[in-house]
């Protein structure tokens, strides 16, 4: 019994760091935020309560609108590309009998580097004057492709959305390699011995037994779209809201208006799609379960 109760004691001791840590950096910075959003805030002094007024202007200022726009599409672009062709290149270097490993690292690599690296090294590729893409579009006779990538409002958010989606590609390509690592081998050879080619097999074999991992990585892209800051950040410096996302909005209202009231508000906003998508992404996937 005394065993027990000193047990019980050092798991508290081990647990117990992790958990005032949690709770102060999480549950009540979160509190703290909620709090903020609903008040006028500069950053100084004490800040005064006047209820939902930061919501109400957001939802009356077409800034807004524009960022959240950006949001979504590209949550729905993301999804889409990356699902894709994550699946397909996963499958091509599962199959793959040599160079597997280095096809697996290669796809990889970009996901390890910072995405603020990759964000100026895309600046200085697309840049309208200097940048490699529109001398080797002029060197073709493509002048009319040449474009002001990061200049253009009907382009600079695609320009923006290419390296996001390019860094973070590899790491649902790893994902779904591994899920699909986890297949029998003995079940691919049956249907290759019945004379299924590799299109039967991919198509009513291997996606088929990764829609929980396809499902699970459509919940980090979700995720990880709004959270989106660096890539749009860099590549812009907050220039142009036609090429930023959620997160570069509300740094721009918090720091460099100073307004932290409607910036903690940009912040719950944030939170609650966040929540919102991820539990919608959530029953789908217990649909598929069931």
């Amino acid at each position: 019994m005394h065993v027990l109760r000193r047990n019980k004691w050092i798991k508290y001791l081990f647990t117990g760091p992790a958990f005032i840590l949690y709770s102060y950096f999480i549950i009540v910075a979160t509190g703290q935020t909620v709090y903020y959003s609903f008040t006028k805030w500069k950053g100084l002094g004490s800040p005064t309560f006047q209820g939902v007024n930061n919501y109400l202007k957001l939802f009356q200022t077409e800034d807004f609108y524009i960022v959240m726009r950006n949001n979504l599409m590209g949550l729905v672009l993301a999804l889409i590309i990356q699902l894709s062709l994550g699946l397909i290149f996963a499958y091509l270097i599962y199959r793959t009998v040599r160079g597997m490993r280095l096809f697996r690292s290669l796809s990889f690599v970009p996901v390890v580097m910072s995405g603020a690296a990759v964000a100026l090294m895309f600046s200085l590729i697309l840049d309208g004057n200097l940048g490699p893409l529109n001398q080797v579009l002029k060197s073709m006779g493509l002048n009319s492709w040449a474009r002001n990538w990061l200049s253009d409002p009907e382009i600079i958010f695609y320009a923006i959305l290419f390296p996001m989606i390019y860094q973070f590609i590899g790491q649902y390509i790893i994902i779904m390699l591994a899920g699909m690592q986890s297949i029998p081998e003995e079940i691919i050879e049956s249907a290759q011995i019945d004379g299924a080619n590799s299109f039967k097999v991919f198509t009513r074999i291997v996606v088929p037994s990764q829609v929980d991992i396809i499902l699970m990585c459509a919940i980090m892209i979700t995720s990880g779209s709004f959270r989106a800051f660096e890539h749009s950040y860099v590549m812009t410096l907050g220039y142009s809201l036609r090429g930023a996302f959620l997160g570069v909005y509300m740094y721009i209202t918090t720091f460099q208006l100073n307004n932290f009231g409607r910036g903690s508000a940009l912040a719950i906003i944030i939170l609650v799609c966040s929540l919102l998508f991820t539990k919608i992404l959530q029953r789908v996937a217990r649909r598929y379960e069931y």
